[in-house]
């Protein structure tokens, strides 16, 4: 569907991520480029890997990973105008000859055993429905001694219900208050062994860095196609997403995961962990 063909009442109806490919945001995962190049220099990626990003969204983590080192990506999302316009990235950018665009289902990929050195999921597994089977799929996939890269958000505070109320009905999927443990209980075991972790915070946006970032996103031209009813829905619907977001995040942190996957633990486990020193305030 052309854009100029878009109602008022479609826009209305989309949940967030069916919105953000109408007005072309660029989707980031949880700590943005610095976290796609963390987990990319942690995962010992470069030219001759390959890579599986899941929930590619509107491209950037594929896109980035491209750009950084050189590896060829196969991007997966289940939302085709998302794949869409990453594709229309990627070209733009100069690295769609490395990243390969598909519409699929994480939970059923297709694609052959062991044939990925990376799977990147960022925070996409948490809104899968199987969760479970979407970690199988993974494994199955990615190559004895490679690594899956997941940035799992979790709570840090305690949520209202109405803001884990508004939050699901937003992005449609049901938001629980998890914490970091549960991530961890569920990407470790089976042969999936902990490599390196990180841990963030988010931190608070003003309501003017807010605006602003509204106001830059509902001016791009390609809006212009939109009547102009369906382009004063849009902006309602994006502006109440955006301080919906914010007020969420402020409360939660994320976890920076790198699990390499073993047919077999090489031994026992370590046992003598460390962690890093912090430098004196």
């Amino acid at each position: 569907m052309n854009l100029g063909d878009l109602t008022a009442q479609q826009i209305r109806a989309m949940n967030y991520n069916e919105l953000i490919s109408v007005v072309r945001e660029t989707n980031r995962p949880p700590g943005g480029v610095k976290t796609i190049s963390h987990l990319a220099v942690g995962a010992h990626l470069d030219k001759d890997s390959h890579v599986l990003e899941i929930g590619t969204s509107t491209g950037i983590t594929a896109i980035e990973l491209a750009r950084l080192v050189g590896c060829r990506v196969t991007a997966i999302d289940i939302n085709e105008r998302s794949i869409a316009e990453a594709r229309r990235r990627a070209e733009s950018l100069g690295v769609d000859h490395l990243i390969t665009f598909e519409v699929n289902d994480a939970t059923a990929t297709g694609y052959p055993d062991d044939t990925f050195d990376l799977v990147f999921c960022g925070n996409v597994t948490s809104l899968i429905p199987d969760r479970a089977k979407a970690l199988a799929e993974y494994s199955r996939v990615v190559k004895p001694g490679g690594f899956i890269a997941a940035i799992p958000m979790y709570y840090v505070k305690q949520p209202s219900e109405q803001l884990l109320a508004d939050v699901t009905a937003a992005i449609q999927v049901t938001v629980e208050p998890l914490e970091e443990s549960y991530w961890l209980d569920f990407f470790l075991g089976d042969g999936r062994i902990p490599f390196s972790r990180e841990q963030y915070t988010f931190d608070w946006i003003s309501d003017e860095v807010v605006e602003s970032f509204i106001q830059d996103i509902l001016a791009r031209p390609h809006l212009d196609e939109l009547s102009a009813e369906a382009r004063q829905v849009l902006a309602e619907q994006y502006a109440v997403y955006m301080r919906l977001f914010r007020d969420n995040l402020a409360q939660m942190g994320y976890t920076e995961l790198l699990v390499r996957c073993e047919a077999d633990e090489l031994g026992e486990p370590e046992l003598f962990d460390s962690s890093p020193v912090l430098p004196r305030p």
